[in-house]
């Protein structure tokens, strides 16, 4: 069975951006991709039998495309912002923004399941 892996650009306009890898509830972040995808496979190998299984790794970039556009991906980002912004201060989203939030987010996978699906086409078509 493969590991998946998603990796996450969070740009935040008052501090530094930071990169998220997430496999299912599991997550790290760190400055680079790459240290957030390391301290999420050490995270992985210490509490399943990941080295066995193969990896397959998902690097986020947010650019429009036919599956999210940018208005979408603005619009999510400002949420998350929002909800950043909530956190640090120990609050919450309104019910509104917070169902607003998880639609996006649940459209992204959506989008990321029809790139990947479109991407593997393209693949399977050149190696034939």
């Amino acid at each position: 069975m493969l590991t998946t892996i998603e990796i996450i650009h969070e740009p935040h306009p008052k501090k530094k951006a930071i990169y998220r890898a997430i496999h299912g509830d599991q997550q790290a972040s760190g400055k680079t991709a790459g240290q957030a995808l390391d301290s999420l496979e050490e995270l992985l190998a210490a509490t399943t039998q990941q080295e066995k299984e193969g990896t397959i790794v998902i690097l986020q970039r947010f650019r429009p495309d036919e599956f999210f556009s940018s208005q979408q991906q603005n619009r999510m980002q400002a949420l998350m912002n929002r909800f950043h912004d909530a956190l640090a201060v120990d609050e919450s989203l309104s019910d509104e923004e917070r169902q607003e939030l998880e639609h996006l987010i649940s459209q992204e996978w959506q989008a990321a399941i029809a790139r990947a699906a479109s991407f593997l086409g393209q693949t399977d078509q050149s190696t034939h």
